[in-house]
C-alpha cells in the first residue's frame, strides 16, 4: 500500500512504525469482518467525534459509590506503605474473581495490534493531526490488570508459551504498593510466518480506540458476530507543501520527565520479590508471636521464670523484663518490622507488648539516677537500669510508629509515662553533668562524668533515639495538648541548657551533645508543623529562654551544617519553624488524604491525570478569575502564617535588644547580631529558605529604629546601624558566593548549568525576567528535585525535608500569584503556559509530592554548586536582597551627617566592613555618595573614606574620574592619616593608565606635601615622587634603547608642564625644586641611580631647546629653560660644557622685556653652571660679558620700575662677577659699571637736595640704588682694590659734577669698597627722601651690609634701621619695616647655614676635613659678630611687630625670631613666650614653624623655661585679643583649643613639669576678691552678641573685664585639651575643686549671702532650675525678678565677675569628668597613674562652650548680676555632683537629681559633708524628710544658723565622686 506520489502509506503518514504496515489481502484473512460486510448501523454504528456512551446498568448513586471506592483505592497506593489498609483485600479478592481457570478461553485471530497510547509510536503526530485521546485506567484498575493474568490464543497457532486454562496461575503475592519508578510495556512476541518476530508485537494494554476502550472495561452478553470482508481505501498522499518547520527542537534538559503509569514492571517485579520474602516474613513474625506468648506465661511466676526482675523504688516495685529478654524481644520486633509485615500483626499482639514494656518505662522515672545521691556504684547502677528502661521506650516508640494507624497502639498515657522516664533521667542525671564545669562548685561532679563517661554516653544516645521516635510518633498520630506539653518543656529544656565552651569544660563533648540538642529541635519543630494550636506556645517558649543562650561567638556556634559554616541551634530552630510555618502541615495532609477518599472534588478530579483524561478537550471548562485567584489563596495564607512567626522573632530580638539598660538584657545585642549573622552565612542555602524571610522581618525592624524618633537612643541607633552594616556584609557574602558557584559551573556540563549561568548573569545585571525566574522547569525546580541529594535525607517522609521542600513551593506559587495573576479589575485572560504553570504549582501546593509522584529523573543528578546557584538566583530576587542599595545608603547618610560622632564612626565602621568584603559592591551612585564624605569633618572619617575609595579603585579603575578631585584636595588635609592615605592612591593612580591632564594635576597637587611639617608625610611624598618619576627600567626586563628614550621624553615633557603649571604658586616651585635636591643629595636611598637618570632628563631638555618636538605649544623653548634652570640650581653638576654653549644664543638681544622669557632661566642656568664647570672657553665666556654687561642698566631701569626684576639683575650680576675675572679687562669693565652708579647717584643727590623730585631723576637715583646694592651684595671688590680706586678715578673725570656733589668720592681714601657703596647709599634712606627712595635705599644698604656683616655693627647704619621701628605713623612705615625685615631674615638665614656648615661636613666625612670644620666653627669674624650685635638690638621690634601684625609681617619677623632662637643669640625666655603667643596664630604656616622652634627649645631648656610659661599663656592671650579680634580660647564650630599645640609640646615633656604647668594656669586664674579689678578695659574688647544687644537696648556695660576674659581663655583651653594620661586630669579636677570649694569660692559665697539682701535668698520659686540638655549638662538660672539690690553698683559687678569665674571653673571641672569618664568615685592610685585617659567622643565641646556664652552674659544688667550671684551661691550651698545611689542613672539624671535635693548616703551609710564655707552657705541636712521620696533630700533652711566644724571637703576622703 503506497501513497498516490509513491511514497509509502507509512510516510506519508509521518510515522515510524517499527514493521511494514500490511496490505489489505494480508490483513483480510485475519479480520473479524472478513465474512460479513455490514451495511447496517446496528452492525457497524457509524463514526463518531464523541467518546460512546457505554452500556450500564447501574444507577448513577452506585456509579457515585464505586468511584468514591476506586478514589479511595487509588489514595492509598499513592500514600504511605503502612496506610494501605483496603488495597491489598480488595486486589486479592478481584484476582480470585479474575482466576482464568474459573473463565471462558477465548481464541483470536493473529491481527496487527496497535500500540497502546502512551508507548512512543503511538504518540506520533500524523500532519499535525490530533489522535483521539485514549482514557487511561485508575490506579487500581492498572494494577489490576498487570497482576492478573488471563491467556488467550490466536486462530491458527499455537503459541511455545501457551497454557491451559487450569495451568493458568495467578500471581499469588501478598500486596505491595508500586514501586515509583515505572517502565515500558513489556511486549508478547508471536510466530506468525509472514512477520519477523522482532517486528511483530502485542501489548498488555487497552485497545486504541475510545469505542474498544469502553468495550474492554465492560461486560456485554452481545454474541460476537462473523465480520464481512472490508476494502481499505488508498489514503491521500502528503503533499510537500504541507510540511511544517521546525527550528528548534526540545531536548532533554537533564530535568525530570513525565512518569508512565502504564506498562510498569516494577510493580510485578516488586510484588514477585514480596512473594519470594513471604515464607521469610511469616517465619519472623512467628518467632515474634512464640516470644510474646512465652514472655507472657513467664510474667505469672514473676522473677522465677528468669525472665522478669522487681526494681524496688521508694514508692513501689515493678516486675519488668529482664535486660536479656527485653534485648530478644527488641529483635525480635525489629527482626518484623524490617520483613515489612509488622504493620499486619493483630493489633492485640501490639498491645500485648506494650503491655510487657509499660512496668519497664513507669520504674525508670522512679529510679535514682542522681550522681550526687549515694555511692558511685550504686548510681551506676541505676544508670544501668535507665538505660534499660530507655530501651523499652525505644521499643514501644518503634511499635507506636511501626504499627497501624489504630490509635489504640498510640497510647497517650504510655507516651506521658515515657516523657515521664525521660525527663527523670535528664532533669537528675545528664542536666547537671552537662552544667557541670571543671572548676567551681560542680567540679566534684564534673570529675565523676569524666571517668564515667562510658556508662554515661549509652543514655545520652538512648535519650536522643527516643526524642527521635517521639519526632516521628508527632508527625504519624494526633496527640492532645496533655501529651504534647511535657514533650515541649522537656525538648526546650534541653535546646538551652549551658554545655562548656570547649571541649575540656564540657563533661559529655560539644559535639555529643549537640547532636542530642538536635533531637529536640526534631521534636519542637515537628510539633510546630503538625500542631498549629501549639506554635505560639513553643514560639514564647523559645523567645523567653533565649537569654540563656551563651554571648560568645565559638561557644555559642556549635550546630555544624553540611554546607557552610556552624551556626547556633536555636537560629536553625527558628528558620525550621519558620518553614514548617510555610508548608502543608500534617494535619492538612491527613485532611487531604480522608478528603480524598470521601470523594474527589470536580475541580481536583479535572486536574489530576485520571479526571483530566476522561474529559475531550472540548469540555475542559475555561477558567474564570475567580478560579484564577483561588489558587494562590493556600499558598498566600501559608506565607502569611511563615512571615507571622518571622516578624514576631524579628519583634522580640530588637524590642529586647533596644531596652538594655538593665543588665539582664545586655547579652540580647550580642545575641541579636549572632542571629542576623547566621541567617546571613546560611542566605540562599536551598537548605535554609526561611533565613530571607527572617532578616526580610528584621531589616523592616531596623528601618524603624534608624530614621530617630524621640524615643530611639543614640544606643538603639548604634545598635540598627551595627545590624545594617552586618545584613548588607552578609548580602555581599552571598552575592560573593553566587559568582564562585558561578564561575564553577561549566556551560557544557548541561542545559541545566547553561541556563543557571544565563540566569545568574541577568541576576547581577539586575536584568533577570519573571517568566525565566518563575518557570516550570526553571531555577525553583531545580532546587525541588536536587533538595533530597543536597540535604543527603535518605527518605522523603524526613519531617524537615518536608518542611523545607513544601516552603520551596509556597513561596514559588506566592511568587507567581504576585508576578501573573490578574489584579481586580483587569480582564484580559492568562497566556496558556502561564495558565498551566499555576494548575501545576496549585497541584504542588495541595500535595507537596506531586513534583515527586508525577515525574522521574532523567540524566545526571544535579549538583550541589547547581543546587545552590539555582536557590542563589530565587533569593536574589527577593525583596532583602533588593534593598542592599538601601542599607549602604543609609550607612553612607549616617556617616556623612550624623550628628553623634558614635552613630558616624559605627556608620564608617559598617562601610569600611562592607567593602572590605566585596569592593565591587558599590556602583556609581554608590560611589559618588561614598566619596562625598571626604570632606567630612573628622579626620579618622575622611581617612576611612580614602581607604575604601582605595579598595574600590583596586577592582574598578574606571572610578577615578569620580573622586580624583576629592582626593586631589587632601594632599593638603590638616591630619596626616587622610593625607598620607590620598598620597598612595594619587600614586597608584598616576601609575594608571589615566590621562596626561589628570596626571599633571596628580603630580602638581602631589609637590604640597613635600615639604610638609611631618616627617612622615613629606618622606612618603618624596618616595612617591621618585617611584613616578625617577624610577629606573627594571634591570630584568629587556627593554629597547627607543623605548627609553621614548618614556625619558614623556617624562621630560610632564615635568615642563608642571612647571610650567607651578611656576606662579612659589610654595609648589619650592616643593619642586627641594624635591629634586633631595633625589640627587647623599640623604637620598639611591642617589646615584637618580642623579644618572636627572643627567639624562637634562640632557633629553637641552636638545628640546635646540629642536621643536620635545614639547608642544607656544614658548616651548622657554618651558624647557624654565625647568632646565630648576635643575641647574638642584645641581649644576648635572650639565656639561658642551650642553652650556649651546644656550649661548638666548642671552643676546635683550630689547624688551618680553625677550626676557628666554633671557632669565638662561641666565639662572649660567649662574649656578659656571662655577661648578672645571673649565670653560674663554671665547664663550667673553660673549656671554659683552651680552650681559650692556644690559645691566636697562634691567636696573626695568627693576626701578617693578620688583619683579631685580631677581634677573642679581643673577646678571652674579654671571658677571664670575665671569669676568677669567676674562680680559672684564673685572675692569665691571668696575666701570659700578663707579659711574656711584658717581651718577652722587651727582643726582646734590642736584635734587633742595628740591622736589622729578619722576624721571627719581627712576634714576632708584636705578643706580639698585646697581650699587645688587653688586655691592655680590662682588668683593676688596680683592681688586687698586683697580678700583683708578676705575674710579677715571670715571670721576668723566662725569661731570657740581661743587661738593663728587667730595665723597674724590676725597676717598680707603681700603673697602662696601663702605664707601653704603656711605653712597645711607644718605638716601633718611626721611627727607621720597618713600620709594628710602624703599630701594633700605634694600641696597641691607645688601651691602650682608655681604660686609662688619657694616651692621656701625652706628649710623644701626641708627638708619632703627629709625624704620621707631616711627609712630605705623602705616607709612610698613613697606620701610618689610624691606628691612626681609633683609634681616636674609641675613640670619645666612649667617644660620654658616653656622651649621661646620656640622655638616663633620657627618660622615669625621676628621676628613677636620681642619675646614675647624675653620667654619672656631675661627672668630664679622659674620659670627654682626648677628650678636643685630639680635639683641633688634629683637623687641621683632616680636613686636610679629605679636602685632597679622599679615606678612608677622610671618617674615617669625622667622627672624626662630633663626635667632636657634643660633642661641638671646636667652631662650627671650624669645619662648613669643613664640607659644605665635603658634596659637590661625595662620598655619607661621603656627607650625613657631610650634617647631617651641619644641626645639622646651627639649633643650624645660626646666628654665618652665616658669615662662605663665607669661607666655598671658602673651597668648593678649595676642588672640588684640591682633586675632577673639578672645575665646578655642576657635569656635570646632572647639580646638588655640594653645593646643602648646599643650602637645608639654605632653612631649616631664610628667611633672606639665602637671605644675595645668596647676599654675588654675592658679593664675584664682584672685583675692577685695582686689579683683573688673574696671573696663582701655582697649577696645570683644563683647558677645548678648552684651552687643544689651548695649543696644540701653545697657550700662559695654566691656568685658580683662580678668574675666583671660579666666574664659584659659578655662577653654583647659576644657578642650587633650590629656594623655589619667592623673592629668585628676591633678586638674582636684585644683579646681580646692580654688572653688576650700580657697575662694567660700570667700565669695560669704560675700553674696552677707552683701546681696535676704528677700533673694528666701526664695518663693524652686531653688534653683535646671536645665538639663540630652547630654547631661546644666545650666543654671537663679531666681525669677530679683529685687534690686542695695549694695553698690561697682562692688556687685566685682562679686558677679568673681562668681561668673568661679562657675566657669565649675562647669568645667564638670565637664572634663564626663569628658574624661570620670564621673563615678575616682581614685587614682601610683599603678592607675600612668595609664591612658580615655575621651568621651560623645561629649562634644558645644556644652561646655554654650555654657560659657550663658555666664558671660551676666554683665548685662544688675538683674542679670544677682541672678548670676544667687545661682553661685546655691552651686556652694548645694553640690550639684553629689552622688545618687542609683548607679544606672546617667549624667543628667543625676545632676537633675542633685538639683532637686536629694542626696544619698556613701557606701558607710553616712552623708558627705559640706564643704568648708567659714560657716555660710553650707551643705545642710533637712530637718524633715519625706515618706514618698526614696532619697534624702538635701539644702538648707533659710535663715538657718546651725553650723558644722571639722567639715571635710567632698574630695577629702575620696568618696565624693
Amino acid at each position: 500500500m503506497s501513497a498516490s506520489n509513491g511514497s509509502s502509506w507509512h510516510t506519508a503518514n509521518g510515522a515510524a512504525l517499527p514493521f511494514r504496515p500490511p496490505t489489505v489481502e494480508e490483513a483480510l484473512p485475519y479480520s473479524p469482518f472478513s465474512s460479513i460486510v455490514p451495511f447496517s448501523s446496528d452492525i457497524i454504528p457509524f463514526p463518531s467525534a464523541k467518546p460512546p456512551t457505554p452500556p450500564t446498568t447501574l444507577t448513577p448513586e452506585q456509579q457515585d459509590a464505586a468511584k468514591k471506592a476506586v478514589g479511595i483505592l487509588d489514595a492509598e497506593i499513592r500514600g504511605p506503605l503502612h496506610n494501605s489498609q483496603h488495597l491489598q483485600p480488595t486486589l486479592l479478592e478481584l484476582q480470585s474473581l479474575l482466576n482464568p481457570a474459573d473463565l471462558s478461553q477465548f481464541r483470536f485471530k493473529s491481527q496487527l495490534v496497535t500500540p497502546p497510547p502512551d508507548s512512543p509510536t503511538s504518540k506520533s503526530v500524523t500532519n499535525g493531526s490530533t489522535n483521539p485521546k485514549i482514557p487511561a485506567l485508575s490506579y487500581f484498575a492498572n494494577m489490576l490488570l498487570k497482576n492478573t493474568d488471563v491467556s488467550h490464543l490466536h486462530s491458527g497457532n499455537v503459541s511455545a508459551g501457551y497454557t491451559r486454562p487450569n495451568q493458568v496461575s495467578l500471581k499469588q503475592s501478598s500486596f505491595q504498593p508500586p514501586a515509583r519508578s515505572i517502565t515500558k510495556p513489556v511486549p508478547v512476541t508471536t510466530d506468525h510466518p509472514s512477520y519477523n518476530q522482532t517486528s511483530s508485537v502485542q501489548f498488555q494494554s487497552s485497545p486504541s480506540s475510545p469505542s474498544a476502550s469502553t468495550t474492554s472495561q465492560r461486560t456485554t452478553n452481545t454474541p460476537t458476530r462473523p465480520g464481512p470482508a472490508v476494502i481499505i481505501s488508498k489514503q491521500p498522499s502528503a503533499q510537500r507543501e504541507e510540511y511544517q518547520r521546525y527550528d528548534h527542537i526540545q531536548t532533554d534538559d537533564g530535568l525530570s520527565k513525565k512518569r508512565k503509569r502504564e506498562g510498569n514492571e516494577a510493580d510485578n517485579e516488586a510484588l514477585s520479590m514480596r512473594s519470594q520474602q513471604r515464607e521469610i516474613a511469616d517465619q519472623k513474625t512467628n518467632e515474634l508471636l512464640a516470644l510474646i506468648a512465652t514472655i507472657s506465661e513467664a510474667k505469672e511466676f514473676g522473677d522465677e521464670s528468669g525472665m522478669f526482675a522487681t526494681i524496688t523504688t521508694d514508692e513501689s516495685e515493678f516486675s519488668v523484663l529482664e535486660s536479656d529478654t527485653l534485648k530478644r524481644l527488641s529483635t525480635a520486633v525489629m527482626n518484623v518490622i524490617r520483613s515489612g509485615t509488622f504493620p499486619n500483626l493483630p493489633r492485640e499482639e501490639i498491645l500485648r507488648i506494650q503491655a510487657l514494656i509499660e512496668p519497664s518505662i513507669a520504674a525508670t522515672s522512679r529510679l535514682s539516677t542522681d550522681p550526687t545521691e549515694g555511692e558511685t556504684q550504686d548510681w551506676l547502677s541505676s544508670l544501668e537500669k535507665a538505660n534499660s528502661g530507655l530501651r523499652a521506650c525505644r521499643l514501644v516508640l518503634e511499635t507506636m510508629t511501626k504499627g497501624g494507624d489504630e490509635q489504640r497502639i498510640c497510647s497517650e498515657d504510655l507516651v506521658r509515662i515515657i516523657i515521664a522516664a525521660l525527663k527523670h533521667i535528664l532533669d537528675s542525671c545528664l542536666i547537671p553533668i552537662v552544667e557541670s564545669r571543671r572548676q567551681g562548685s560542680s567540679s566534684e561532679l564534673f570529675d565523676l562524668a569524666s571517668q564515667a563517661k562510658n556508662a554515661i554516653n549509652p543514655s545520652l544516645t538512648l535519650c536522643g533515639t527516643v526524642l527521635g521516635l517521639l519526632a516521628k510518633l508527632i508527625g504519624k498520630v494526633t496527640l492532645t495538648e496533655t501529651a504534647l506539653t511535657p514533650i515541649e518543656y522537656v525538648s526546650t529544656g534541653i535546646i538551652f541548657v549551658q554545655n562548656g565552651e570547649n571541649e575540656k569544660e564540657s563533661a559529655l563533648g560539644i559535639q555529643k551533645f549537640e547532636l542530642f540538642r538536635s533531637k529536640a529541635m526534631d521534636v519542637l519543630a515537628q510539633i510546630f508543623a503538625c500542631h498549629l494550636d501549639q506554635r505560639s506556645f513553643i514560639l514564647n517558649e523559645i523567645l523567653s529562654n533565649l537569654e540563656k543562650l551563651p554571648e560568645k561567638r565559638g561557644s555559642a556556634r556549635q550546630f555544624k551544617l553540611a554546607h557552610g559554616v556552624p551556626i547556633m541551634l536555636v537560629s536553625a530552630l527558628f528558620m525550621r519553624i519558620v518553614q514548617a510555618a510555610a508548608s502543608k502541615t500534617t494535619q492538612e495532609k491527613r485532611t487531604n488524604i480522608q478528603a480524598k477518599a470521601a470523594g474527589i472534588s470536580e475541580e481536583e478530579e479535572e486536574d489530576s491525570d485520571y479526571g483530566k483524561d476522561n474529559h475531550s478537550p472540548t469540555r475542559k471548562p475555561k477558567p474564570t478569575r475567580d478560579s484564577q485567584r483561588v489558587r494562590g489563596r493556600l499558598s498566600q495564607h501559608l506565607v502569611e502564617d511563615s512571615k507571622s512567626v518571622a516578624t514576631k522573632i524579628a519583634t522580640f530580638l530588637v524590642d529586647r535588644a533596644i531596652s538594655v539598660s538593665k543588665s539582664g538584657d545586655k547579652p540580647f545585642r550580642t545575641l541579636l547580631d549572632l542571629f542576623i549573622e547566621d541567617f546571613c552565612n546560611v542566605l540562599g542555602s536551598p537548605e535554609w529558605p526561611a533565613a530571607v524571610v527572617i532578616l526580610r522581618q528584621l531589616c523592616a525592624r531596623m528601618y524603624v529604629v534608624i530614621p530617630g524618633n524621640k524615643e530611639s537612643s543614640v544606643n538603639d541607633k548604634f545598635m540598627a546601624l551595627t545590624d545594617v552594616g552586618i545584613m548588607a556584609c552578609g548580602i555581599t557574602e552571598f552575592r560573593s558566593r553566587m559568582k564562585h558557584h558561578r564561575r564553577t559551573l561549566d556551560v557544557s556540563q548541561s542545559e541545566i548549568s547553561d541556563e543557571l549561568v544565563r540566569l545568574a548573569d541577568d541576576v547581577f545585571s539586575n536584568g533577570i525576567n519573571n517568566k525565566d525566574l518563575l518557570a516550570f522547569d526553571g531555577p525553583h525546580r531545580i532546587v525541588l528535585e536536587s533538595l533530597q541529594d543536597y540535604m543527603k535525607v535518605g527518605s522523603r517522609e524526613d519531617p524537615h525535608f518536608q518542611a523545607v521542600n513544601g516552603c520551596h513551593i509556597t513561596y514559588w506559587d506566592h511568587a507567581f500569584c504576585n508576578a501573573f495573576l490578574p489584579t481586580e479589575g483587569e480582564t484580559e485572560p492568562l497566556p496558556r503556559t502561564i495558565e498551566l504553570l499555576g494548575r501545576n504549582l496549585n497541584k504542588m501546593v495541595h500535595n507537596p509530592e506531586w513534583l515527586h509522584d508525577e515525574f522521574e529523573s532523567q540524566g545526571p543528578p544535579i549538583s550541589d554548586s547547581q543546587s545552590q546557584l539555582a536557590a542563589g538566583i530565587i533569593t536574589m530576587q527577593d525583596p532583602f536582597c533588593q534593598v542592599f542599595p538601601r542599607l549602604v545608603k543609609h550607612l553612607i547618610d549616617n556617616a556623612s551627617s550624623n550628628p553623634s560622632p558614635k552613630l558616624k564612626s559605627r556608620a564608617m565602621t559598617s562601610l569600611s566592613q562592607l567593602i572590605e568584603k566585596d569592593p565591587k559592591t558599590l556602583d556609581e551612585q554608590t560611589f559618588n555618595a561614598l566619596n562625598t564624605l571626604v570632606s567630612d569633618s573628622s579626620p579618622m572619617v575622611r581617612e576611612n573614606v580614602l581607604a575604601m575609595i582605595s579598595k574600590c579603585l583596586e577592582h574598578n579603575p574606571s572610578l577615578e574620574r569620580l573622586c580624583l578631585k576629592s582626593v586631589l584636595q587632601l594632599v593638603d588635609d590638616p591630619a596626616t592619616g587622610p593625607k598620607k592615605r590620598a598620597i598612595k592612591i594619587l600614586k597608584d593612580m598616576y601609575l594608571g593608565s589615566v590621562p596626561n591632564e589628570r596626571k599633571l594635576d596628580i603630580a602638581c597637587h602631589l609637590l604640597v606635601p613635600v615639604l610638609d611639617d611631618d616627617k612622615g608625610v613629606s618622606d612618603l611624598t618624596h618616595q612617591t615622587l621618585e617611584d613616578i618619576w625617577l624610577a629606573p627600567p627594571n634591570a630584568a626586563a629587556r627593554v629597547d634603547e627607543n623605548q627609553l628614550r621614548l618614556d625619558r621624553r614623556n617624562r621630560v615633557s610632564m615635568l615642563v608642564q608642571i612647571v610650567q603649571k607651578v611656576e606662579e604658586i612659589p610654595n609648589k616651585l619650592e616643593a619642586f625644586e627641594s624635591f629634586f635636591s633631595s633625589a640627587v643629595s647623599n640623604k637620598a636611598k639611591n642617589p646615584t641611580a637618580n642623579f644618572t637618570i636627572c643627567r639624562e632628563l637634562v640632557a633629553d631638555m637641552v636638545e628640546g631647546v635646540i629642536g621643536t618636538d620635545l614639547v608642544a605649544g607656544e614658548n616651548s623653548q622657554a618651558r624647557i629653560l624654565n625647568t632646565l634652570s630648576i635643575f641647574a640650581k638642584v645641581s649644576p653638576r648635572l650639565f656639561t660644557s658642551a650642553q652650556v654653549q649651546l644656550l649661548k644664543p638666548y642671552v643676546k638681544d635683550l630689547a624688551t622685556t618680553d625677550d626676557l622669557k628666554d633671557f632669565r632661566p638662561t641666565l639662572v642656568i649660567f649662574r649656578h653652571v659656571f662655577p661648578a664647570l672645571p673649565s670653560l672657553q674663554e671665547s664663550f665666556l667673553e660673549e656671554v660679558r659683552s651680552s650681559l654687561l650692556p644690559c645691566t642698566g636697562k634691567l636696573a631701569n626695568w627693576a626701578a620700575q617693578h620688583s619683579a626684576y631685580k631677581s634677573t639683575l642679581l643673577d646678571v650680576a652674579h654671571c658677571l662677577w664670575t665671569v669676568s675675572p677669567l676674562v680680559t679687562n672684564g673685572v675692569d669693565k665691571l668696575l666701570g659699571l659700578i663707579c659711574s652708579a656711584m658717581a651718577q647717584s652722587q651727582l643726582l643727590r646734590s642736584s635734587t637736595k633742595n628740591q622736589a623730585l622729578t619722576a624721571k631723576d627719581k627712576l634714576k637715583i632708584i636705578t643706580y640704588l639698585l646697581i650699587m646694592g645688587v653688586f655691592g651684595r655680590v662682588c668683593d671688590f676688596d680683592k681688586h682694590i687698586d683697580l678700583f680706586r683708578g676705575k674710579l678715578t677715571t670715571v670721576l673725570k668723566r662725569v661731570p659734577s657740581k661743587e661738593n656733589s663728587s667730595k665723597l668720592l674724590t676725597e676717598w681714601k680707603g681700603n673697602s669698597v662696601p663702605i664707601l657703596l653704603q656711605e653712597c647709599v645711607r644718605p638716601f634712606t633718611m626721611q627727607p627722601w621720597d618713600m620709594s627712595v628710602r624703599e630701594h635705599a633700605l634694600g641696597s644698604l641691607g645688601e651691602i651690609c650682608q655681604n660686609s656683616p662688619s657694616l651692621f655693627t656701625r652706628a649710623d647704619v644701626k641708627q638708619a634701621f632703627k629709625l624704620v621701628f621707631l616711627n609712630e605713623n605705623y602705616e607709612d612705615n610698613t613697606e620701610l619695616r618689610r624691606v628691612v625685615l626681609t633683609q634681616f631674615r636674609e641675613f640670619f638665614s645666612t649667617a644660620e647655614r654658616r653656622s651649621e656648615s661646620g656640622a655638616e661636613i663633620a657627618v660622615g666625612e669625621g676628621a676628613v676635613r677636620g681642619s675646614d670644620r675647624l675653620d667654619s666653627s672656631f675661627v672668630a669674624s664679622d659674620n659670627d659678630t654682626a648677628p650678636l650685635h643685630l639680635g639683641p638690638a633688634f629683637l623687641s621690634d621683632i616680636v613686636a611687630i610679629a605679636l602685632g601684625n597679622p599679615n606678612d609681617l608677622a610671618l617674615i619677623a617669625t622667622d627672624i625670631i626662630i633663626s635667632i632662637s636657634r643660633q642661641g643669640i638671646v636667652h631662650p625666655k627671650e624669645c619662648g613666650p613669643a613664640l607659644v603667643a605665635l603658634s596659637s596664630s590661625s595662620n598655619l604656616q607661621l603656627a607650625s614653624k613657631a610650634t617647631a622652634e617651641h619644641q626645639s627649645i622646651h627639649l633643650k631648656n624645660e626646666r628654665m623655661f618652665e616658669k615662662e610659661y605663665m607669661a607666655a599663656v598671658a602673651l597668648a592671650f593678649k595676642y588672640q585679643r588684640d591682633v586675632a579680634n577673639d578672645p575665646h580660647g578655642a576657635r569656635d564650630k570646632t572647639f580646638k583649643p588655640k594653645l593646643q599645640r602648646m599643650n602637645e609640646v608639654l605632653k612631649s615633656g616631664t610628667p611633672k613639669i606639665y602637671k605644675k604647668f595645668l596647676m599654675n594656669m588654675c592658679k593664675k586664674m584664682d584672685f583675692d576678691l577685695s582686689k579683683l579689678d573688673t574696671s573696663n578695659p582701655k582697649h577696645q574688647a570683644i563683647v558677645s552678641d548678648q552684651i552687643i544687644d544689651s548695649v543696644a537696648e540701653g545697657g550700662s556695660h559695654m566691656h568685658i573685664p580683662d580678668v574675666l576674659l583671660f579666666a574664659r581663655f584659659c578655662l577653654e583651653n583647659l576644657g578642650f585639651f587633650d590629656y594623655a594620661h589619667i592623673d592629668e586630669v585628676q591633678v586638674l579636677i582636684l585644683t579646681i575643686h580646692d580654688i572653688v570649694l576650700k580657697h575662694t569660692g567660700p570667700s565669695v559665697a560669704l560675700a553674696i549671702e552677707n552683701e546681696i539682701s535676704k528677700p533673694h535668698l528666701e526664695l518663693e520659686q524652686p531653688p534653683v532650675g535646671l536645665d538639663i540638655n540630652g547630654e547631661g549638662s546644666s545650666t543654671y538660672q537663679a531666681p525669677q525678678n530679683p529685687t534690686a539690690s542695695p549694695i553698690p553698683e561697682a562692688r556687685l559687678r566685682q562679686i558677679t565677675v568673681a562668681s561668673m569665674i568661679l562657675q566657669m571653673m565649675w562647669d568645667t571641672r564638670a565637664f572634663l569628668r564626663k569628658q574624661w569618664n570620670m564621673l563615678g568615685k575616682i581614685t587614682i592610685t601610683t599603678k592607675d597613674a600612668n595609664k591612658s585617659a580615655v575621651k568621651n567622643n560623645l561629649i562634644s565641646g558645644k556644652e561646655l562652650w554654650e555654657k560659657f556664652e550663658n555666664v558671660m552674659s551676666a554683665l548685662e544688667n544688675t538683674e542679670s548680676m544677682t541672678r548670676q550671684c544667687l545661682a553661685f551661691g546655691r552651686l556652694i550651698e548645694v553640690d550639684l555632683e553629689a552622688k545618687v545611689g542609683d548607679e544606672d542613672l546617667d549624667a543628667s539624671e543625676q545632676l537633675a537629681r542633685a538639683a532637686a535635693g536629694y542626696e544619698t548616703p556613701d557606701d558607710n551609710g553616712a552623708e558627705d559633708d559640706a564643704p568648708p564655707t567659714s560657716g555660710r552657705g553650707r551643705k545642710r541636712k533637712s530637718e524633715s524628710r519625706s515618706s514618698n521620696t526614696p532619697k534624702k533630700p538635701r539644702g538648707r533652711l533659710t535663715g538657718s544658723k546651725v553650723k558644722k566644724t571639722n567639715s571635710r571637703t567632698p574630695e577629702g576622703d575620696d568618696d565624693w565622686d
